[in-house]
């Protein structure tokens, strides 16, 4: 196996080294690499992407593909661009290590693209001339997982050196050519050519977008252009150090080193870009000029403007973030907590990186492409602990544009610890339900016979104690309903059935409905519109279930004579600062009665489940009807409160406008 690890090196070096003779054309040379790299290992794909002039990007300048060895690839990626530190190549070319991907489906450095080319495992190796001079990044794929072997990342990395000379060589030879070409062509240019060429060059001096102006050793203008002059006031003659300083004149004139510096004059910021002139008999100045007074503004109000966020996120109570373009711009310190991690090792970093593939479709489905502001609140998913633990979290998060650029800001929440117990709960719910299900109809069934025998011969107490056995059976039958619809709201199968329902007409059917029930108590139900909210995108079943639990514990708790008013109107959220963030408008349904009211120390918990307040005791009340209208309301996205107050009980139900319809 030695030997033949041996041998397929050397056959590499020597095709490498046939490669090296196709200089100065860097293409061909890039090609031939690839052939070889196509031939001698299982790659299917592979392209080599070297950087621009200015070092930030990586362009592709070769592809090939084992089944066309045309290039069937190449004529669609060939020029293709992209930044270096994103994606695999960029993190290559900024790390200058090599990275294995063995399965693409399971690592979250690897972000899918839209082509026709299935990826399954990939190697991206960055091809370094000397010590540290970045010639390009070798890049090889294969459909399937597992394809690239620890031998191939080890074969390929010490013949990465050879072939990165190759390209360096062919590069900087088609330089040398370029440059000859150019000189050649100047250098037939004629005297009288060259005349004209001088007239064009002042003609687009003194006309420039820009102020230009040279300087001599002491700061006096020897030429200026007509935007400087514009710009400064100043004219040839006159000297500049009043305005940028005899000592910065001097010290570029002595260090022979350019400088930049902001002036402000006359209301105005023009940033001066300095540089020593080599002119005979004494160095000069050169000075290009720009009016930058509306970038320093807006660079200055876009640091006001994150400093704002950032302080908002730093003193939240709860975790929250801000993402731009997929990555972590700003995190405080409960959100690093919450997942473990340090904050140099999550800012700048994918939010794929802390969410399994279930989590990131669901943000995507809540998230769908939409213009303007959204807030999408308590979506509940999961997501990875740096430890590699799986968590719950309950976000509200919405997107916003600062800056023109679009960002969405989250509040987190952890809620793993109640879905544990919510699971706990919901299993000896069901359980106890069954339970009293099961010896309740036999119970309930025998009181019926004996209540329906004519032939038995019950005294009118025994009927009487037939009669009370199946008003509590009914009691209890209404108690192990509400203990599983309880348990079923908890589980993980509840959803919503959203539809657009016309909002009025619905409350207005609720209250219908429940009218009945409220004159065997002698109690009116007024409803009243109030304006401004014509549809909802709710479950209609539902929400009429959490209505009704309002309304009927209104009833239950209203004098008779009295009335309870049902009240729909518009207004601003003022809960949540997040929502004030996002300008949130909400419907309000209340409901009021004129019952003995809501203390102050049992208004928050009055939605706990199995809380019953001191008037709920009396009534007798299980305490799950307003935990079950809690849950409902919560689901939609909005809130249940009740106010405290002695002149009767006062609910509010609040659910966003506008929300996306997921």
């Amino acid at each position: 196996m030695k030997d033949a690890g041996q041998s397929r090196e050397l056959t590499i070096f020597r095709r490498i080294n046939e490669a090296i003779s196709l200089s100065p054309d860097v293409e061909a040379v890039a090609n031939a690499i690839l052939e070889i790299i196509i031939d001698e290992t299982p790659a299917e794909n592979a392209s080599i992407m070297m950087p621009g002039l200015d070092g930030s990007q990586l362009e592709i300048k070769a592809a090939k593909g084992r089944r066309d060895r045309k290039g069937r690839y190449s004529e669609k990626s060939l020029g293709q661009v992209f930044i270096i530190g994103q994606g695999i190549a960029g993190m290559a070319a900024i790390t200058r290590k090599a990275i294995i991907i063995h399965d693409t489906a399971q690592d979250p450095r690897f972000e899918a693209r839209d082509n026709k080319v299935s990826i399954g495992s990939i190697l991206s190796l960055p091809m370094i001339y000397s010590r540290n001079e970045l010639v390009g990044v070798l890049n090889l794929s294969h459909p399937e997982a597992d394809s690239f072997e620890e031998d191939d990342l080890v074969v390929l990395s010490a013949l990465l050196s050879p072939a990165a000379l190759a390209l360096r060589n062919a590069r900087l030879m088609r330089e040398v050519d370029e440059i000859n070409k150019m000189l050649k062509a100047e250098l037939s240019i004629t005297d009288k050519a060259m005349m004209e060429f001088g007239r064009s060059i002042l003609k687009v001096f003194n006309w420039m977008a820009i102020g230009v102006l040279t300087t001599d050793s002491k700061g006096i203008i020897s030429t200026i252009n007509k935007r400087a002059t514009d710009m400064l006031g100043k004219k040839a003659g006159q000297s500049l150090a009043d305005i940028v300083g005899n000592e910065l004149i001097q010290k570029i004139v002595s260090d022979k080193e350019g400088l930049s510096q902001d002036v402000e004059k006359g209301g105005r910021i023009f940033c001066f870009d300095l540089s020593p002139l080599p002119l005979k008999p004494s160095w000069q100045v050169v000075a290009c000029i720009r009016d930058v007074t509306v970038e320093r503004f807006k660079e200055k109000e876009l640091v006001r403007v994150k400093d704002q966020y950032k302080d908002m996120v730093e003193k939240a109570i709860d975790a929250v973030y801000i993402i731009k373009n997929g990555r972590f711009l700003l995190i405080n310190r409960k959100f690093q907590e919450m997942l473990g991690y340090e904050q140099d090792e999550i800012l700048n970093r994918h939010f794929r990186h802390v969410l399994p593939r279930d989590s990131v479709h669901a943000l995507a489905e809540a998230l769908r492409t939409t213009k303007g502001n959204i807030f999408v609140p308590n979506l509940e998913i999961q997501a990875l602990r740096k430890d590699g633990q799986k968590i719950y979290l309950e976000i509200s998060i919405g997107r916003i544009m600062i800056d023109r650029d679009e960002c969405y800001v989250g509040v987190v929440r952890d809620i793993t610890s109640k879905k544990e117990l919510l699971t706990m709960k919901t299993r000896f719910l069901n359980v106890a339900s069954h339970e009293i299900r099961v010896p309740l109809t036999v119970i309930r069934g025998y009181g019926r016979m004996l209540a329906r025998d004519k032939e038995c011969m019950l005294s009118e107490g025994q009927r009487e104690c037939i009669d009370e056995i199946e008003k509590q059976c009914e009691k209890l039958l209404r108690f192990s309903n509400s203990l599983l619809d309880f348990a079923k709201i908890h589980s993980e199968k509840f959803a919503l059935n959203r539809e657009r329902v016309e909002v009025a007409g619905f409350v207005r059917g609720v209250v219908r409905n429940m009218q009945l029930g409220a004159r065997e108590k002698k109690v009116e139900i007024a409803f009243r519109d109030q304006g401004g909210v014509d549809t909802l995108f709710i479950d209609p079943i539902r929400l009429e279930q959490a209505l009704t639990n309002l309304i009927d514990n209104a009833i239950k708790h209203a004098p008779e004579g009295s009335l309870v008013t049902v009240d729909l109107s518009r207004t601003k959220t003022g809960g949540e600062a997040l929502r004030l963030l996002f300008n949130q408008e909400s419907a309000v349904i209340s409901v009021q009665d004129q019952g003995p009211g809501i203390r102050s120390d049992e208004a928050r918990d009055l939605f706990n489940d199995f809380f019953v307040g001191t008037s709920g005791r009396a009534k007798g009340g299980i305490g799950l009807g307003l935990a079950i209208t809690r849950e409902i309301i919560h689901a939609h996205g909005g809130q249940v409160e009740a106010r405290a107050s002695d002149k009767g009980g006062f609910f509010i139900i609040t659910i966003p406008l506008k929300l996306q319809d997921y």
